[in-house]
């Protein structure tokens, strides 16, 4: 794919005219798209980087050469997967450790309610 279709296909993207989008890189005004447009110029490593910093989302290799995808695929973080398991492991745990303690907690209300029976039976010796 040549530059003047990537640059058409940016702007389209992007949905703002070419001199808002040149001021909005940096440019005084969008002589730079004509540049390119007409293959005067080509798209250049600065160019390519200027967009890719005001669109982190725009691939820069394919802003510079056409290769890839317009769009830069989100990657998963594997440090992010790591943390979710580690927290869904806690989360079970924790529930695990919540029902621990609503059975020991119903054992002593039994034990208590025991005590409190027998100690009503128990003569008074004093």
């Amino acid at each position: 794919m040549d530059d003047k279709k990537r640059l058409v296909m940016l702007l389209e993207y992007v949905g703002i005219r070419k001199n808002t989008f040149a001021k909005q890189l940096g440019y005084t005004n969008g002589s730079v798209f004509y540049q390119i447009e007409t293959g005067r110029n080509g798209i250049s490593s600065n160019f390519a980087k200027r967009i890719s910093d005001a669109y982190p989302e725009i691939n820069y290799e394919w802003i510079l050469t056409g290769r890839g995808t317009m769009l830069v695929e989100p990657k998963e973080d594997p440090v992010d997967s790591v943390l979710l398991k580690r927290i869904e492991l806690l989360e079970r745990m924790s529930e695990g450790q919540d029902a621990r303690l609503k059975l020991q907690s119903m054992r002593i209300e039994k034990l208590e309610a025991l005590f409190d029976t027998k100690k009503k039976l128990m003569p008074q010796s004093f």
